[in-house]
């Protein structure tokens, strides 16, 4: 007699076979029985026709902090995520030392929009490792609800190796090789990947680019043998707007292994750009190198106010907003009519330099198209302005675009927060790189930008817009998209599949009804910080490894019940 079995299910096992129906038996950690005539078990459910499915493989979180205090890794798998790989983009805890402890937290403040007094709060004095074997070790010892892998990361081991000279300058022969130590020791400690930014969006501490952004080539590549040497371990590589093609190429050729660059996303090249980058990355894997470009199903949003207006960061224009001191500081600007002017012609693509456009004038109208779509998302005593779009209240205020936005902005002291897409808002195009069969789902960003965005809901959404809404692709494929690819691409064992032997990481939902709510905005984080969330729909059960979670929003009882694993070298 097994423990348990789940019947009367539409099985759909994450290899993109038609589902069927049937039941499924698990026996410990483990599926014992697929088929239709089930073994005794010590518990029956009755599914009632819902789809039984893999548990999803999030491959793309920044749960690195939060993981330590928060061992549900909410909201992830309130949305049917089971596994989540931390450390995306380089960034992460480990390996680090006490006196660089500062400069991580600002950096993951910075780059990632992570609140830095909640991580103080949530981190504490004493993190209790330096090392990244001991970081993995404190996140077992401590548990977690779901499966976890963690990549070791570039900015992390340059800082550990040359502290605050890492965002500064090259590396040398001798610092380089320590580095090569660090990530080698990493990986057979258990690392899932090395991964790395060269993104000239990333920012760190004091303004200054992260530190892998100052890797030399030579660098990058005596790191990318390290993965080699370790003998496990993918590379994830983040390049922002162009891909760096080849770059892959030699960082695959010197480690070895597989390469996962982030990210391919509609419009963020201009119209159409997309299918260019997609038939290259075709013809190297055609040629053997397995390389894959990492895709997001939802737009790209982002909430953010004046008093830090993350999605300029990039202008020259607002060089004075980012050295200014202080609220009135920042206001004297908004206010300054020479200001606005340069503003106003930025947008119009007059003012001479299109600095941010830099992907051509294709990109510039896509970026100032995103502009056009921005809405205010709160404003302080005045509910009425919720959702509307700035350009709409401009309109019937005889206004610009600019002056209304800036208005509204000094009108509420810099408290008004504003929502805009910034790319992959085109849907036609996001349904065409979600199909290609190259491309592996990700960017859910769990853990990250917390209180200006939250895509760590995208598999719901995947399956309730894409799938049931939009008729994009059958529930096979969705389902495969979250499970078994994403789990092949960065060498998980295991998991992604409803097959014998397979751990028992389970969802169990209604195809009619799963789905994301809109986002709210809550105060749950240490200190008392915010964040945004989504709800589930049509989410019944989850499983991991066995053991069934709690429903969405309610806390875990005992620590007997984390039954999630440290993903070492993807397996258990």
């Amino acid at each position: 007699m097994i423990d348990l079995v789940l019947t009367n299910g539409l099985i759909v096992d994450g290899t993109g076979r038609p589902g069927f129906r049937g039941a499924v038996g698990v026996d410990g950690e483990k599926i014992v029985y697929v088929g239709s005539d089930p073994p005794d078990a010590n518990k029956v459910i009755d599914v009632q026709g819902r789809v039984i499915a893999p548990g999803f493989v999030d491959i793309h979180t920044h749960y690195d902090a939060q993981v330590l205090w928060d061992p549900m890794l909410t909201i992830s798998p309130w949305h049917g995520v089971t596994t989540a790989v931390m450390g995306s983009c380089g960034f992460g805890v480990a390996p680090t030392k006490p006196e660089g402890r500062n400069n991580i937290l600002r950096t993951l403040e910075r780059v990632e929009a992570m609140s830095l007094s909640a991580l103080h709060a949530g981190l504490g004095d004493e993190w209790g490792f330096e090392s990244f074997a001991e970081y993995l070790n404190l996140i077992e010892s401590r548990g977690t609800a779901i499966n976890v892998g963690a990549m070791i990361g570039h900015t992390p081991v340059r800082l550990y190796v040359m502290g605050k000279e890492a965002v500064e300058r090259e590396a040398t022969d001798t610092e380089i090789e320590q580095m090569a130590r660090l990530v080698r020791e990493g990986l057979e400690a258990g690392a899932l990947a090395f991964a790395t930014s060269v993104s000239t969006v990333h920012y760190g501490f004091d303004g200054y680019p992260v530190p892998s952004r100052l890797a030399s080539k030579s660098e990058m590549l005596r790191l990318a043998r390290a993965v080699k040497e370790a003998g496990t371990g993918i590379i994830h590589y983040n390049v922002a707007r162009n891909a760096e093609f080849d770059d892959y190429v030699a960082v695959q050729e010197a480690s070895g292994t597989t390469v996962c660059w982030t990210a391919l996303l509609a419009g963020q090249l201009g119209r159409g750009k997309h299918r260019e980058v997609l038939a290259r990355n075709r013809a190297l894997i055609d040629q053997g190198y397995p390389i894959y470009p990492q895709v997001a199903c939802r737009p790209i949003v982002s909430e953010f106010r004046f008093d830090s207006p993350v999605i300029f960061d990039t202008w020259k224009i607002f060089a004075p907003v980012r050295a200014a001191k202080g609220r009135e500081a920042l206001k004297a600007i908004y206010g300054d009519e020479d200001f606005r002017e340069i503003f106003r012609q930025e947008l119009t693509g007059h003012a001479g330099n299109d600095d941010f456009f830099s992907g051509g004038a294709g990109e510039g109208e896509m970026r100032r198209a995103s502009l056009q779509l921005t809405e205010v998302s709160f404003m302080p005593g005045d509910e009425s302005l919720t959702n509307k779009k700035v350009c709409d209240l401009a309109a019937e205020r005889g206004l610009t675009f600019v002056d209304c936005l800036l208005d509204l902005a000094l009108a509420s002291d810099l408290e008004a927060r504003f929502r805009t897409p910034l790319v992959n808002f085109q849907e036609d195009e996001v349904e065409e790189i979600i199909n290609d069969p190259i491309t592996v789902l990700g960017l859910g960003d769990g853990g990250a930008h917390l209180s200006q965005l939250c895509d760590a809901c995208y598999a719901t959404h995947l399956l309730g817009h894409w799938v049931r809404e939009k008729g994009a692709m059958t529930l096979e494929r969705g389902v495969q998209m979250l499970t078994s690819h994403p789990a092949s691409i960065f060498q998980i064992k295991n998991r992604g599949k409803i097959e014998t032997e397979y751990f028992a990481d389970l969802v169990i939902f209604d195809p009619q009804t799963v789905g994301a709510s809109p986002l709210i905005r809550v105060n749950d984080l240490p200190a008392g910080a915010d964040r945004l969330i989504s709800h589930p729909s049509g989410i019944h059960s989850v499983y991991v490894n066995g053991k069934q979670l709690p429903p969405p929003g309610e806390a875990i009882a005992a620590k007997s019940e984390l039954t999630g694993k440290v993903l070492r070298w993807g397996g258990e």
